[in-house]
């Protein structure tokens, strides 16, 4: 009994770990740090959003864009390391910017606008990989302790 027991728990944490580790590799609930879901974003539709921004959330949930008319959830803008490896501050509350993105049918069936350049000011930062749509920090290595994304210099083009 306590062998089956052993064996029960052995493989309930190999389970455990692959499943974490899938979340890792870019099948978790956030966007905004490269670890959201792996969308196609080619498959979207695309368009141009500009504004000021109303409001940033917590890192995931994206910001909002107030266009004059509406108020527009945009996700995808990249950890932090990505911005200051590149010398550039994100964008602020109250900042106006074009943000080129896609409009992507995620798995569950919602919607979401995942950018792939922002224009802040007369600076643009590229996010996605122009051929294949992936996120420019992803497959980095990520960011290390001197706030860059593994010492290279990604996001413009």
């Amino acid at each position: 009994m306590k062998r089956y027991n052993l064996i029960s728990v052995a493989v309930a944490l190999i389970l455990g770990l692959f499943v974490s580790g899938t979340s890792f590799a870019g099948y978790g609930q956030g966007v905004q740090d490269g670890t959201g879901p792996i969308v196609n974003i080619f498959d979207g539709t695309p368009v141009t959003i500009s504004g000021m921004v109303s409001e940033i959330g917590t890192q995931g949930s994206g910001i909002v864009i107030d266009t004059g008319s509406a108020l527009v959830n945009v996700y995808g803008l990249g950890p932090v390391c990505l911005w200051d490896s590149m010398g550039v501050a994100r964008p602020v509350v109250g900042e106006n910017i074009t943000v080129d993105a896609y409009e992507v049918t995620l798995s569950d069936g919602s919607t979401r606008l995942i950018a792939s350049s922002i224009t802040v000011g007369d600076q643009t930062i590229y996010l996605r990989d122009s051929s294949t749509g992936a996120p420019v920090w992803r497959g980095v290595g990520g960011c290390n302790g001197r706030g860059q994304a593994n010492g290279k210099m990604i996001g413009r083009q």
